[in-house]
């Protein structure tokens, strides 16, 4: 089975103060996604996290709620960070990317784009059993 989640999200200038860093990410958590089957069966979550350093910096992770640790499965987060001008929910030109593809137990990433103080980021996270 294959559970995927993609996201075209706007500006992340203001981030709301949810929780501290995690997985590896600085700054603050700003949105959780749930990445799904096509048959809706939720295999894990895509984590968001944004802080100011270096003009606005996005960071993501993508990690297995589904087959807990002790499976190993192929697991991936994307994240990129569209041209300036780009509008939220339309389809944008990446000026920045980086991804983490593997197997991995527990989650993939992190990974993140900086810049993007006003800018909008692509998400695409992954878990492949």
């Amino acid at each position: 089975m294959l559970a995927t989640f993609a996201l075209f999200i706007g500006g992340m200038a203001i981030a709301p103060t949810a929780s501290a860093a995690g997985y590896g990410c600085s700054g603050n958590l700003i949105d959780t996604y749930n990445v799904k089957t096509s048959s809706v069966v939720k295999y894990g979550v895509v984590y968001l996290y944004y802080s100011t350093a270096d003009g606005g910096t996005n960071c993501a992770v993508t990690v297995d709620t589904y087959f807990g640790t002790s499976t190993t499965k192929h697991m991936a987060i994307f994240i990129g960070r569209c041209a300036a001008g780009s509008t939220p929910g339309s389809a944008c030109s990446q000026d920045q990317y980086t991804s983490d593809s593997g197997n991995y137990t527990w989650y993939a990433g992190p990974r993140s784009v900086t810049g993007t103080a006003n800018r909008c980021v692509t998400l695409n996270g992954v878990i492949h059993n």
